[in-house]
């Protein structure tokens, strides 16, 4: 991708040399989590996302993460007259009836406690400094769940709060998996509705917080997603109509740059061939395309495959 010479470049450290699509990755945090997680999976890497949904404050994310870690029993649940959900997930995860919303939540931390142990670099991925806390237990939650706002108060997170928060989940994360590498971004989404001098506010308490950490935790480094679209692509046109959230093209050029920093060129490569692979997979024939030609594309697309696999093996 050919961008460099119209900006401004973020210079990056080299976080790590991946040469194989066996490296499990994980993803837990803000919606920008979500699409670097399907473009690893697009490209044909192994990625678990977190169950408990999208979530942009640090201490819901760490809170998921320990919840899971030490499979926490405790559950902090709402029931309404339609629904119960769960104060620590994100609106998605309900149920009609609390304890089999109980059941859900244990068997999503057991999953999430499997894939921890497993994975070799989980991305965490911090959207907002801001929470709002339950007025009637003082409980800081993930999701307002369309609660009127009046049941909460906001309050901006300290620096210290939110690396006291994350240097804990650290400790945990190394018990029980000794190996896992931690790579710590901040969300480019910005915050309008909280105000853009709030969400100036907030971006930098997380962006402060996460290099206090860094800077002592050797497990764990930064890449800077903020910087890259808020620094050196520093045009609305990288943004949609909302003037929040990145363009698709920008989270393509994040992704870039993401690649170049964890994977060899040889991987690289193999990225480019899965895509074209999916891209031939994905293309549909007419009803009057000759049976000869489907057959001739179903084939090359299995000989691309087995060349790949000869080279880098592929988890299709």
């Amino acid at each position: 991708m050919k961008y460099d010479h119209f900006f401004t470049p973020v210079r990056i450290e080299q976080i790590n040399i991946i040469d194989s699509f066996d490296h499990q990755f994980g993803f837990i945090g803000s919606c920008f989590s979500d699409h670097m997680h399907q473009r690893f999976r697009y490209h044909g890497l192994q990625a678990w996302l977190s169950p408990f949904g999208t979530t942009y404050n640090p201490l819901s994310i760490v809170n998921q993460l320990l919840g899971s870690i030490d499979l926490i029993h405790e559950f902090n649940i709402h029931s309404t007259e339609n629904h119960s959900f769960y104060w620590e997930t994100s609106h998605k995860i309900i149920h009609s009836n609390p304890e089999e919303l109980k059941i859900i939540v244990e068997r999503l931390r057991t999953e999430s406690l499997s894939a921890l142990q497993e994975m070799d670099t989980l991305f965490i991925t911090l959207g907002s400094a801001w929470v709002y806390e339950l007025n009637s237990t003082g409980l800081l939650v993930a999701n307002c769940h369309k609660l009127p706002a009046s049941n909460f108060t906001k309050r901006l997170l300290s620096i210290k709060e939110i690396s006291d928060a994350l240097h804990t989940v650290i400790s945990r994360l190394n018990k029980i998996n000794p190996f896992l590498k931690i790579v710590f971004t901040v969300s480019p989404v910005r915050h309008l509705r909280d105000g853009i001098v709030e969400n100036s506010r907030s971006k930098a308490c997380l962006i402060e917080a996460c290099h206090q950490v860094v800077d002592s935790a050797l497990t764990a480094t930064y890449f800077p997603a903020y910087e890259i679209v808020m620094d050196e692509l520093r045009d609305y046109r990288f943004f949609e109509r909302d003037g929040a959230h990145p363009t698709e093209f920008a989270i393509d050029i994040v992704f870039d740059k993401l690649q170049r920093t964890l994977f060899t060129e040889s991987l690289i490569k193999a990225f480019n061939e899965v895509a074209q692979i999916r891209r031939m997979e994905n293309h549909r024939f007419s009803e009057e395309s000759n049976a000869d030609a489907m057959e001739k594309h179903r084939q090359s697309i299995a000989k691309r495959k087995h060349d790949l696999d000869e080279v880098h093996p592929v988890r299709w």
